[in-house]
């Protein structure tokens, strides 16, 4: 374990994941300064770590994962506020980014938000007689996940609310 300070919030971070981190970040397009931001500590140490984990993968100690790259950026993602959303549908559970559901527009949004509040309502007991139940069911995650899906999806409705209303009206 690393005596530095974690992120607030946070408990310890290793030294291989911090720097995995810094790597990977700097690989998807993130200067020095903007990891070190995220990771609140000194944009020379993101260099520093991640030419340690470059090294690394050149003799061989880690290797270049894509699963690994996917995971850094949904961080990335979601640390820039594009959160990826689990919402219900007729045809089940689906998983959208939240610059992706952006682009949907009002009636389909709708349909997202009133099915969401339509699984929240049910019977907690009886949910999946009407769903099937994903894979590594907890009881209380879809619960969690469908409740932020309904925030989202609402403010995507309010804000195509707003375009709308400046819109000039036709007579």
């Amino acid at each position: 374990m690393s005596s530095e300070p974690a992120p607030q919030g946070l408990g310890p971070i290793d030294d291989d994941t911090l720097d995995e981190g810094c790597y990977y970040l700097s690989k998807l397009g993130l200067s020095s300064v903007e990891v070190g931001k995220r990771f609140e500590i000194p944009a020379s140490e993101v260099t520093r770590r991640r030419d340690r984990f470059q090294s690394g993968l050149k003799n061989g100690r880690f290797v270049e994962d894509p699963a690994s790259l996917e995971f850094w950026r949904s961080i990335r993602e979601e640390a820039e506020g594009n959160v990826k959303v689990t919402f219900v549908s007729g045809k089940g559970f689906h998983h959208a980014w939240r610059s992706d559901m952006v682009k949907f527009d009002g009636p389909t949004l709708l349909g997202i938000y009133e099915s969401c509040k339509e699984f929240l309502n049910l019977d907690p007991s009886a949910r999946f007689l009407q769903y099937e139940a994903p894979k590594n069911y907890d009881p209380l995650a879809m619960q969690r996940e469908i409740a932020k899906a309904v925030v989202v999806v609402g403010n995507l409705l309010e804000e195509k609310w707003k375009e709308e209303q400046k819109k000039p009206r036709r007579p």
